[in-house]
């Protein structure tokens, strides 16, 4: 029985760490994608400077807070403070 409980631990370990290795990656992703929306909403405006650009901080927003829930995601599942 101490057997298969250690088997089950070290199986979710596993599963936890490919997890957390998955959010990262994916938070990485919106990052990329956040940068091309960026420039996309920069060109559809118009607007000379990024200053004068009212989607800009909306989409910035919408980003840094899907990356700050996969990014606390995968400490968490790590192990880590957040």
């Amino acid at each position: 029985m101490e057997g298969i409980i250690a088997v089950i631990k070290k199986v979710w370990g596993i599963a936890k760490g490919v997890i957390a290795w998955f959010c990262k990656n994916v938070a990485l992703l919106v990052g990329i994608i956040e940068a091309i929306a960026k420039v996309i909403v920069g060109v559809l405006t118009l607007t000379p400077t990024k200053i004068d650009d009212p989607l800009i901080p909306l989409v910035d927003n919408v980003c840094s807070k899907i990356k700050e829930i996969l990014y606390n995601a995968s400490d968490w599942l790590m192990g880590k403070e957040f």
